[in-house]
């Protein structure tokens, strides 16, 4: 399938290469168990707690946005819908992970990412290129793995700014003896701006409370912890049809696990249960959803060799479809998985293998397998390879919603090529990826969800960050050509280019931040109510600027200003999306 010439990949030959080994950054998600970065056979971003506050992006969708290979379409501004595309794929082909569980509305077959607080999140990896060897429906394009706040200081934060917008959200800690506990509350709201003018005069905003509690345990049996998270919230939006513009949102979720490490052995258990409620309604009618999804996962880790580890475990989940607008054909369905992995690196050679068999109510077996291979070539140069398969089931949306579902749907399926070099040095990190996927039975229409035979996407990701004194400088540019090798259009809202330029400055007391993001036209797909395709969505260019001061060594003051410019765009073929934004922020962390 990869036809490129690896002569490409002496771009980065360009790159100063006399840097000595980087800091380890550590990736948990990539493999199923804890590798560095540098050694790691795919392509990963890890963004730490501090990392992410010091970005001041205003949501989730914001944030992923800033990252190499990812983009993302609004339905508005924030709170409204948001669709995330990781190297050309589907919203629904990227697995997220929120504490290692699947989340996400088994209608929907996606996570709504703008209702997930950024105050809960301790950690994110980002990890582009299938892993469905590893965990099976969705990892087709990618897998985001969300870990959220193990709180271990006192933490408060204040914010305000434009349309409205009012946050706060406070943490706290306590340690009895062997056992820890913590709990995260917060709050926030905005007036919002009118996301269709054309459609309802009126501002779409949002408003938005969480609660987490959890406790962790430690003994010499090995580290007990439970957690539960409760996120409601309401957003306004504008639909061409109906009265409903308005929709009541409650996610909860409770999880049960247990971890322990003898020697050269690592066992996981955890049990989990994800509940997701969508209610949309108006002065005349109202409709309701409402799925769960309880979830056992048990992961077995062994050292044969110091530079050998294989990995065994067990996955199964049950989804199911307990209130629905609509009345579904069908309305559970579960799946039963097993999955094996091996991580070998002897001397300069780096291997990874995975395979596993899920197998569903609905459609019998699905078998998936990654193959990785990476050779240093000098003590800072790797070049790797991989190939692997995916899959994604359809949702119960796709399958049975009146007038638009499809029960002779058939899951979606793919084959990924990946060849990169990556350098790692101290004061520099480049990687240049390209990567080349073929999609079968890809699910797609405007009137009525239907498999397209084979969807083909290639493109070239190249990311890259070093420091110069006091100046730090993170690139992402990405190439993309994902078309529909039926008909030869592309597929929809993939932009051809898009680029994120980040460059900060650190000094004793003050951080200063300017940001550039580009992305070029996208396809908007076909308007059914004409049968014409919609016009092309404009490029755009976005700038920002943001900066922080460490009032004392607990208090700090941050400010963002966001679309400097005053640029007005779409993302979304009729969506407009927010205009010059400023943010402020005050946040207290305890010692």
């Amino acid at each position: 399938m990869l036809k490129y010439s690896l002569a490409a990949l002496a771009v980065t030959s360009l790159l100063p290469a006399a840097f000595a080994d980087s800091i380890e950054t550590i990736t948990i998600y990539s493999s199923r168990q804890p590798i560095s970065v540098e050694q790691s056979l795919a392509s990963v971003t890890v963004l730490e707690r501090d990392e992410i506050l010091a970005r001041q992006a205003p949501d989730l969708p914001a944030l992923l946005h800033q990252l190499p290979g990812v983009t993302i379409a609004r339905d508005g501004g924030r709170g409204q819908n948001s669709g995330v595309f990781i190297r050309g794929g589907n919203t629904g082909h990227t697995l997220v992970l929120v504490d290692g569980v699947r989340t996400g509305s088994a209608t929907l077959g996606q996570t709504s990412l703008s209702m997930v607080p950024l105050d809960l999140i301790e950690r994110i990896e980002v990890i582009r290129g299938p892993r469905a060897a590893w965990y099976g429906s969705d990892a087709l394009a990618g897998v985001i793995a969300i870990t959220t706040r193990r709180q271990q200081q006192t933490e408060l934060n204040a914010g305000v700014g434009s349309y409205g917008l009012l946050e706060s959200d406070l943490g706290l800690q306590r340690q009895l003896g062997a056992w820890q506990l913590q709990a995260n509350l917060g709050y926030s709201r905005a007036d919002g701006f009118d996301v269709r003018p054309d459609l309802d005069p009126d501002k779409d905003g949002y408003w938005q409370r969480f609660a987490r509690f959890g406790t962790d345990y430690q003994s010499d049996m090995g580290q007990f912890y439970w957690h539960s998270t409760i996120n409601s919230g309401r957003y306004d939006f504008d639909v061409a049809w109906g009265s409903e513009d308005r929709s009541a949102v409650l996610q909860r979720s409770h999880v049960l696990g247990w971890n322990h490490q003898a020697a050269a052995t690592g066992q996981q258990l955890q049990l989990s249960r994800n509940l997701d409620s969508d209610r949309t309604y108006g002065p005349d009618s109202s409709s309701p959803f409402s799925t769960s999804r309880d979830e056992v996962n048990y992961q077995l880790t062994q050292q044969l060799h110091p530079s050998l580890n294989v990995l065994v475990g067990a996955n199964w989940y049950q989804e199911e479809v307990a209130k629905a607008a609509p009345a579904y054909d069908e309305s559970q369905r579960r799946n039963r998985a097993l999955f094996t992995g091996v991580n070998y690196q002897p001397a300069q050679w780096l291997f990874e293998a995975a395979a596993r068999q899920d197998r569903f109510s609905q459609y019998g077996k699905e078998r998936t397998w990654q193959l990785a291979a990476g050779y240093y070539l000098t003590e800072q140069w790797l070049l790797r390879l991989s190939r692997g398969t995916a899959f994604k089931t359809p949702s119960f949306n796709q399958l049975y919603w009146p007038g638009f579902g499809n029960p002779e749907l058939q899951p979606e399926s793919s084959i990924s090529d990946e060849v990169a070099l990556r350098f790692s040095g101290q004061a520099m990190q480049s990687e240049l990826v390209l990567f080349d996927r073929e999609v079968t039975n890809l699910i797609q229409g405007s009137e009525q969800a239907e498999n397209v035979l084979l969807a083909r996407v290639r493109g070239a990701e190249y990311s890259a960050q070093w420091q110069l004194a006091s100046w730090q400088h993170q690139l992402g540019y990405t190439w993309l050509d994902a078309r529909d090798e039926q008909n030869q259009q592309p597929l929809q809202r993939r932009p051809k280019h898009s680029l994120n330029l980040r460059t900060s400055w650190q000094g004793e007391h003050w951080q200063a931040f300017a940001t550039l993001d580009y992305q070029s036209s996208t396809f908007q797909g076909l308007d059914f109510t004409t049968m014409t395709n919609y016009p092309d969505l404009g490029g755009f260019t976005l700038l920002g600027l943001g900066a922080s001061y460490q009032l004392t060594p607990a208090w700090q003051l941050r400010a963002k200003l966001d679309n400097l410019t005053n640029k007005n765009y779409q993302t979304s073929i009729g969506y407009d999306t927010a205009g010059r934004t400023l943010g402020l922020r005050l946040s207290y962390r305890g010692f």
